[in-house]
């Protein structure tokens, strides 16, 4: 009988500690038990960037965080990708050159489908003339025009219909058009921001 009193006395003792460490284990919140993911499973480093589009809008775009939001609710490209952006200018401390890290400045640029460069290089969007046309390459209808409030050089302008959030005709964004390979790419005119353009979006 003592045997049996000791066997069932270590059973409930190895049962309480398992018990207990399971407890510790899900007791971790979702934010640490990410944490842990993040640490251990490190994100492929990306060999490619692309750009896309994700419909048409006047200049309200909700901000950034609006705008970055239309973009994801629209399939980024079929290829290993973590970030998805807006690509547009909103300050000087959010300029669309500066969306992809210097890291991989000097990665290709694809179209979605990844088969049209529309640039060598990353860099080389901003020196005053692309490989092929966004047109050409697919991303957007021919002659048509997107938002992106950037200067050729990809830096901030302040035509941007008040950072995205104003869709009124008192403002103005700079828009580029599909159909060149030079500057006009990107700074073509500045439409008042009740006037419907493209949002093209950059994913890496």
């Amino acid at each position: 009988m003592k045997k049996i009193l000791s066997m069932l006395a270590i059973l409930f003792a190895a049962l309480a500690l398992v018990t207990c460490e399971r407890n510790e284990l899900y007791n971790n919140s979702d934010e640490d038990l990410f944490s842990l993911l993040v640490k251990f499973v490190k994100a492929p480093e990306p060999t490619a960037i692309y750009i896309y589009e994700a419909g048409q809008s006047n200049g309200n775009l909700g901000g950034r965080a609006g705008a970055d939001a239309l973009c994801r609710a629209v399939a980024p490209p079929p290829f290993p990708v973590t970030t998805v952006r807006a690509f547009i200018s909103v300050s000087a401390a959010d300029e669309i050159a500066d969306l992809v890290p210097p890291a991989y400045h000097g990665l290709p640029v694809y179209d979605h489908s990844g088969t049209n460069t529309i640039s060598a290089t990353w860099t080389g969007l901003w020196d005053g003339t692309i490989d092929m046309t966004l047109s050409a390459a697919g991303v957007m209808p021919a002659g048509l025009e997107w938002w992106n409030g950037s200067n050729t050089t990809g830096t901030y302008n302040g035509a941007n219909c008040q950072e995205w959030t104003s869709d009124l005709a008192a403002f103005t964004g700079i828009m580029g058009n599909s159909n060149f390979p030079d500057t006009n790419w990107i700074n073509w005119a500045a439409p008042t921001c009740d006037f419907n353009n493209y949002l093209l979006c950059v994913a890496y």
